[in-house]
């Protein structure tokens, strides 16, 4: 449909009166504060902004304004906001307060940004000129329910996350400048429960069951769980002073050291004879640095690999780039992973740069109905091209990729850009991954490794017909066979470390689904949206 220019909402003021003084017969005719560019009018402006660029689907912001201001009936139930007949260019917002209106107003349009942050300020005000609940609630409480309302309208993966979640968020993704310790302040008191390997709190002597009393000679006593966090973390080399507890006997010590760059490992290494097992609990920046320094170590002269063990249950996901490097880490040659979106930044296509550090290795990838996402991505490409064998039940089916934009109140938004395309052609989103050797389910269900390894054995004859031709009835059938399970059984493991010890149990269970030879034609479950038509399997012709 084509978008004709219109006023903005600052250059309509007569017609915003007008609408305003229509409703005299039931409300007194007064006209609030003329917008200003507040910081509630910016922070609104620009999140509104980002997803009407960015967002997978186009969806109105007249629509998501509407859906954000009802939202703050979860602070006073008695709060209502509601659009006028129809949505466009005439579209009203009535807002009302115990049953009675106090308030309506022309919508700008829904390209208009700044034009809704503007609204958006205007009714936060309105309603808390009437309501003494939202007159007491902080402004950051409010904008997170207007934003729950925007972000829900969108889907359940696109999200608002406040000023101080979004700092740590940043600093799992990422990393920090820390000391590397874990607190439980479940009984109002600081205690140190883990601490990182080789960080500087370790290095200086603390230790797990120390109870944290101060830093800098600041003591922690009465003060939040954020304010410690805030001050334990400062730029990298900078010098921090930590008074800790400890008992028997009861006394304090303070150590002196500096923070260093940190980020949370996410991978555990256990080696089982020749076979080593990676535990990947999430995708941060240092995932595929520590399993690449692992497999080096492992490949050591006097050492040799059998196989390897990626087991990706429970992991709900993280950085597609580390999803993309891992995969890249064993696939010597082809596609990984394709994205497509609306945006056409979205359009990306991800291919094995021909550095592969362990291109022959035999690999077995471990999945459940919590590996979502990035774990996905691994799974998938490592199946598609004929470098693992999947085993446990199906995964969770988040085939989508979310971009994270930081907010002018240094909160995040996190929405959903683009849909993810496996290398043999399919939408991982709803579909997920559904292994080659299934440990759930009625048909191929293996609660013991002899039932698991019977099945190994039948894969032979009848091999699984290619993901990428099947419609949604073949899709749901399939997943029904092998349906999502979130335990992590130790027959997934046995069976794995079976496989890699037996080279033609691994090659009877690798052919079960041949390699993609090629790309196909047509993405089932692709979004019926005509500026998708024909470029899932365009991502994969070349490079991007």
């Amino acid at each position: 449909m084509p978008i004709h220019p219109r006023p903005s909402f600052a250059a309509r003021p007569a017609r915003i009166a007008a609408a305003l003084c229509l409703l005299a017969v039931v409300a007194a005719c007064n006209r609030p504060p003329s917008p200003t560019a507040d910081e509630t009018t910016q922070l609104f402006a620009r999140a509104l902004g980002e997803i009407d660029k960015l967002y997978v689907q186009p969806v109105s912001g007249q629509t998501l304004v509407v859906a954000g201001l009802a939202h703050l009936s979860a602070i006073d139930p008695q709060l209502r906001a509601a659009p006028g007949p129809g949505m466009g260019s005439d579209a009203t917002l009535t807002l009302a307060y115990e049953g009675r209106v106090i308030g309506s107003i022309l919508m700008p349009h829904g390209s208009d940004p700044e034009g809704l942050g503007r609204l958006v300020s205007w009714a936060i005000a309105t309603d808390r000129s009437v309501s003494p609940t939202l007159a007491k609630t902080p402004e950051d409480v409010i904008d997170h329910a207007v934003f729950n309302g925007i972000t829900g309208a969108l889907d359940r993966f696109s999200r608002y996350s406040p000023p101080e979640l979004a700092q740590e968020l940043r600093a799992a993704r990422n990393g920090y400048g820390g000391i590397g310790i874990t607190l439980d302040t479940s009984n109002d008191e600081f205690r140190i429960t883990a601490l990182l390997p080789d960080a500087p709190a370790e290095r200086a002597g603390i230790r797990a069951g120390d109870r944290l009393v101060a830093i800098n000679g600041i003591l922690t006593a009465k003060h939040s769980r954020a304010w410690v966090i805030e001050h334990l973390r400062g730029p990298v080399d900078s010098p921090i002073a930590v008074a800790v507890a400890r008992s028997e006997p009861e006394h304090t010590i303070t150590f002196d050291f500096r923070r260093a760059y940190l980020i949370r490992p996410t991978v555990t290494v256990v080696h089982d004879g020749h076979i080593v097992i990676f535990h990947i609990a999430s995708f941060n920046q240092s995932t595929t640095e520590r399993i690449a320094e692992a497999l080096t170590k492992a490949r050591a002269p006097a050492d040799r690999i059998d196989g390897v063990v990626l087991d990706l249950r429970g992991d709900p996901g993280g950085l597609l780039e580390q999803a993309v490097s891992l995969a890249d880490l064993f696939v010597d040659h082809g596609p990984i992973i394709a994205t497509i979106g609306r945006n056409p930044a979205s359009h990306q296509y991800f291919a094995a740069s021909g550095h592969s550090i362990a291109p022959r290795v035999p690999i077995v990838v471990l999945i459940n109905g919590g590996s979502a996402s990035a774990s996905e991505i691994v799974a998938a490409a490592l199946q598609d091209t004929g470098r693992a064998i999947v085993i446990g039940s199906s995964s969770y089916g988040k085939g989508t990729v979310q971009t994270v934009i930081r907010l002018p109140n240094d909160g995040e938004l996190t929405l959903t850009w683009a849909w993810l395309i496996t290398p043999s052609g399919y939408l991982l989103q709803s579909h997920g991954v559904v292994p080659t050797l299934c440990t759930s389910g009625s048909d191929g269900a293996a609660a013991t490794l002899p039932v698991a390894l019977q099945s190994v054995r039948q894969l032979s004859a009848r091999p699984d017909r290619a993901r990428a031709s099947l419609d949604e009835a073949g899709w749901q059938a399939l997943r029904r066979a092998c349906p999502p399970r979130h335990t992590s059984p130790p027959v997934d493991l046995a069976l794995a470390e079976k496989l890699l010890s037996d080279t033609a149990l691994y090659d009877t269970a690798l052919l079960a689904l041949p390699p993609a030879s090629h790309l196909v034609g047509s993405v089932p479950g692709l979004p019926n949206e005509p500026f998708l038509t024909g470029l899932g399997p365009a991502l994969f012709s070349g490079s991007h």
